[in-house]
């Protein structure tokens, strides 16, 4: 790797440079417009940005050319910047992409980043993710903080339902309208958009149906099919608006502060809480992965914090 030029820091490098470049290649531009999922399109489009940021690269010709070693100087440099695991797999993760698309698409001879290792992440382990869930108090502290007797306390308790019962990602609620909370022969089912934008019809327990069903007819929307379940408290002129992704996660850490939850607590956790505790309840594995929406069981089991459970410590069954 000797012809490569020196890695320059990261105060450094210029990463607008590098998205004007990347935006201005057809081919690229392309392989992030086959990407359905914003969030997947934007972390793609920084990842490769950054690899071309910190290895100087500025034309097309020069992206192409790019061999292993240069993917293996970026892994360390990554490496060296202190990046975890996980980040560093994802972007090598977001280069494979890229590159393989331009194989295919026979603009470059092969896929550099196939044989680069991506560092090991802990994922295929159960209960090796680093998500914190909670216990079943916590949620129902919770569940029970929002103030029943406004809209927008019953909206925020229909949206804590929502993830404590589905175990959905944050971004998954903003998808919703109204007609996709509805009855499914003898089960009230929630049509969720789940990543990939692939559907996943979930059927719900009765008390996240009641808190939806109380919300509902409390904002009065119930019946407008093609508008958002959950929509901005409405005022004088104001037909409501539905809330952003960025609305839900504020909502969920207003109620885990008010419950005195750590403050590291997120959308995420209840994820990690409802798949931890479907599994103590006795669930298979197969069937918590397809109501979460996870391709793989390896997934759904690097969630599942049962054997992290501090009771459950042998520490308390001795005594000396």
């Amino acid at each position: 790797m000797s012809n490569i030029t020196p890695l320059p820091s990261n105060s450094e490098i210029d990463l607008n440079a590098a998205h004007e470049l990347l935006a201005s290649l057809p081919a690229e531009t392309l392989w992030l417009a086959n990407f359905i999922s914003p969030n997947t399109r934007r972390a793609y489009k920084n990842a490769v940005s950054h690899f071309m940021a910190v290895m100087e690269i500025d034309n097309q010709e020069t992206l192409y050319a790019a061999a292993q070693g240069h993917f293996l100087a970026y892994r360390e440099h990554l490496t060296v910047a202190g990046y975890s695991n996980p980040s560093i797999s994802a972007r090598l993760a977001a280069l494979s992409s890229l590159y393989k698309f331009l194989a295919d698409k026979q603009l470059v001879s092969t896929n550099p980043v196939a044989g680069v290792k991506r560092p090991h992440t802990g994922s295929a382990g159960i209960g090796s993710g680093k998500t914190p869930a909670l216990t079943a108090r916590q949620v129902r502290a919770m569940l029970d903080a929002p103030d029943v007797e406004t809209i927008q306390g019953l909206r925020d308790r229909a949206i804590l339902h929502v993830f404590f019962y589905t175990g959905g990602r944050v971004s998954e609620p903003s998808k919703l309208k109204v007609k996709h909370f509805r009855q499914d022969q003898e089960y009230w089912v929630l049509d969720m958009t789940v990543k990939g934008g692939k559907r996943n019809t979930i059927a719900i327990h009765t008390e996240c149906q009641i808190a939806l069903h109380r919300y509902l007819q409390a904002a009065g929307h119930g019946d407008d099919l093609e508008a958002p379940l959950f929509k901005a408290v409405q005022l004088a002129n104001n037909q409501g608006r539905p809330l952003s992704s960025r609305q839900f996660w504020d909502v969920f850490r207003k109620y885990a502060r008010q419950a005195g939850l750590p403050a590291g607590i997120s959308t995420h956790s209840s994820r990690a809480t409802f798949i931890t505790l479907a599994y103590e309840a006795g669930l298979q594995g197969e069937d918590i992965q397809r109501t979460v929406g996870h391709a793989s069981i390896r997934t759904t089991e690097g969630y599942n914090q049962t054997a992290k459970k501090h009771r459950k410590s042998a520490s308390f069954g001795v005594s000396y």
